[in-house]
């Protein structure tokens, strides 16, 4: 396994969308999940509300042990992003705002179709400490770390086509 695919995270859920200190960046998220040869893709289109500049990804994600993930992204066109919306598959539509702190990036995403707000930050390792700004600290209810009933999957509607 290449290091360069490892993704490390530690989530959380959060009471709100905190009221942020400091530079952000907001995205729009649509991301889609495609069962293709027995396995599913998430597909996803990012658009930077700043810049308006739109991205499409392939990812395939695989759980490694809880909050470390094997993750093979590669960027696609529209067309093709277009063409998996077109068949059966899951969405999330959410709002992801990025807060770099102590030398981290924070992302809190607010899901736009259910009521639920999740912190997700980024490590080295999964033992790593991390200090949690206080403006984010004390909206935490709980860690999701490891819980796959709060994956953006299990979480995505369905669409039939």
């Amino acid at each position: 396994m290449n290091k360069d695919n490892l993704e490390i995270e530690r989530k959380f859920l959060l009471k709100n969308v905190p009221t942020f200190t400091g530079k952000i960046d907001i995205l729009l998220i649509h991301q889609i999940y495609v069962k293709i040869g027995g396995e599913n893709r998430r597909f996803r289109k990012t658009l930077n509300t700043k810049t308006q500049e739109e991205v499409f990804h392939q990812c395939v994600k695989k759980d490694l042990s809880p909050g470390v993930f094997e993750e093979i992204e590669k960027e696609i066109t529209e067309k093709k992003f277009n063409e998996m919306e077109s068949r059966d598959h899951s969405y999330i539509m959410k709002k992801r705002y990025v807060h770099k702190e102590n030398g981290l990036k924070w992302e809190i995403d607010e899901y736009l179709e259910i009521k639920m707000v999740t912190l997700e930050v980024e490590l080295d390792s999964i033992k790593q400490k991390i200090k949690i700004p206080k403006f984010i600290k004390n909206l935490i209810i709980v860690e999701l770390t490891g819980k796959k009933e709060f994956s953006n999957y299990r979480l995505s509607l369905k669409v039939k086509k």
